[in-house]
């Protein structure tokens, strides 16, 4: 039986995942992402990763999914793998293909003085119409700029830089490159052109032979290299192709590959993303939202979200709840009514999502009372966020004139039947929940078999894996009376601003 095998390299967990070319999974194996202690001295610092270390977390996770798919199914032929992983992170390598320093995460905040240099020279108007992005310190191009100014050895010692996604194809085949969903996320790169902007790379005066060639994701990069096939177990000459984004991935497994189509993807960071047949670049203002291109290689996407599972975590972390313990706190919030009993939650705890984004934007908890209860904080805490996916889709469905009619969810948060309600009872859609196990991975082992020739493309793929789903129908009078809530709790940010700011 042939196997193909997906990688999820995400901010919390790393996984592998291993399925059938007819869809069900057979194997899973999962261990917390690795971080590098966090040096507390340094203001805005966030803990980084060591991508050596990653790879071998990789290896280790390979091996355990090749041993739970021997166990079952022993002449089991492993045919094909792609990587998926969280974005705009950059590994920079050298000219013997080492790492020249620790990886930064995507939302490190000493990028910010990078970002205010961005805003000297161009509007964020015209970083939009050429890049597809919304002015922001995550992308890739202030972390280059940021290692440049911070770590000038290991910068000058560069020769290429890749996603964290790309890396890990590296390792596994030799070959340098970047899928074009990544370079996405770039702030360099055009994506209705699927090229690198020679501008923008002059612009911020990081020299262009340190960008890696490009290629649509589901394209073979390279075989299997007898190193990798020692350390890894599997077969020498596997084919190894272009995986992507991890939202994006887990759009293709989800099923939302036409156009108009809109993918919840609840992560530590949820994001939304909804599915064009052309960009969405040519706007008179900054929307605020990402658009770039999609892994389904003649589609794009429009995509925004804030801080989901992480707020979720940090909740539980906050009323000292255990994780055994969260489902128990998340069923009693159901108890609470519709608006907390006067309480608010604003999300922004790693600054504001779109329309408007703010990385100094700050959380909150507002309206407590005597009688306030740990039931209507969690409460809160759920409408809170789904005020702010609202927030988020409206501006998505405004920019793409579409109008979706459903959403397909994926991801940790799905398995929480409260929150998924208040979330469709708040944006009066449908929440649909496929049946797809590791929706990113599945999402990578997806692109793996495009690659290796087992699906036509990107369509036939994504009609492997879907089954049965669960639907939360929003209640009429539930819509309307979030309807009302959602115009104050707009209100509510603006207000504290001005006072605290």
């Amino acid at each position: 039986m042939d196997i193909l095998l997906g990688l999820d390299l995400g901010t919390s967990n790393c996984k592998a995942l291993a399925m059938t070319t007819a869809g069900p999974v057979l194997a899973i194996a999962s261990a917390p992402t690795p971080f590098l202690p966090v040096d507390l001295s340094v203001v805005g610092a966030a803990p980084e990763l060591d991508a050596d270390v990653i790879w071998h977390l990789c290896v280790q996770l390979i091996r355990d999914v090749q041993a739970q798919v021997r166990d079952q199914i022993p002449q089991a032929r492993f045919i094909g793998l792609s990587a998926a992983s969280l974005a705009e992170s950059v590994v920079l390598v050298d000219a013997d293909g080492n790492p020249t320093t620790p990886v930064i995460i995507w939302h490190d905040l000493r990028t910010l003085p990078w970002l205010a240099w961005w805003h000297q020279h161009l509007t964020p108007l015209e970083i939009y119409q050429r890049t597809g992005l919304s002015f922001d310190h995550i992308y890739s191009a202030c972390k280059l700029q940021w290692t440049r100014q911070h770590r000038p050895a290991a910068f000058a010692q560069t020769t290429v830089f890749l996603s964290l996604a790309d890396w890990i194809t590296f390792k596994l085949c030799g070959v340098l490159g970047m899928s074009w969903t990544m370079a996405s996320r770039t702030m360099l790169f055009d994506p209705s052109a699927h090229a690198w902007s020679a501008d923008l790379f002059a612009l911020a005066d990081i020299p262009m032979q340190l960008a890696p060639s490009l290629m649509p994701s589901g394209t073979v990069v390279g075989k299997l290299t007898a190193r990798a096939a020692q350390q890894t177990g599997l077969p020498i000459g596997m084919l190894v192709s272009a995986g992507g984004h991890d939202h994006v991935c887990g759009a293709l497994a989800a099923g939302v590959v036409e156009p108009g189509s809109m993918l919840d993807s609840a992560g530590t960071a949820e994001a939304f993303m909804v599915t064009l047949d052309q960009p969405a670049l040519n706007v008179a203002e900054p929307p605020g939202l990402g658009c770039g291109c999609h892994v389904a290689r003649d589609r794009y996407y429009l995509i925004g979200g804030i801080l989901g599972g992480g707020a979720v975590t940090w909740l539980a972390e906050t009323l000292n709840v255990s994780a055994d313990a969260l489902p128990q706190l998340m069923a009693a919030a159901a108890q609470s009514p519709i608006g907390a009993n006067g309480v608010w939650f604003l999300p922004y705890l790693r600054g504001s999502g779109p329309p408007k984004r703010d990385p100094q934007a700050f959380g909150a908890w507002i309206g407590f009372r005597l009688k306030s209860t740990r039931a209507d904080l969690v409460r809160a805490a759920l409408e809170g966020l789904s005020f702010g996916f609202r927030k988020v889709v409206g501006g998505m469905q405004t920019l793409a004139g579409i109008q979706v009619n459903e959403i397909r969810a994926v991801g940790g948060s799905t398995h929480n039947a409260v929150w998924q309600q208040i979330k469709a009872d708040v944006l009066g859609l449908p929440i649909v929940v496929p049946e797809v196990a590791e929706a990113v991975a599945q999402g990578a082992a997806l692109l793996a078999g495009i690659g290796a020739g087992v699906y036509v493309d990107e369509r036939d793929a994504a009609s492997q894996v879907q089954g049965r789903v669960i639907r939360y129908v929003p209640d009429a009078a539930r819509h309307e009376a979030y309807t009302q809530l959602y115009q104050r709790w707009s209100q509510l940010y603006p207000a504290l601003e001005s006072l605290i700011i």
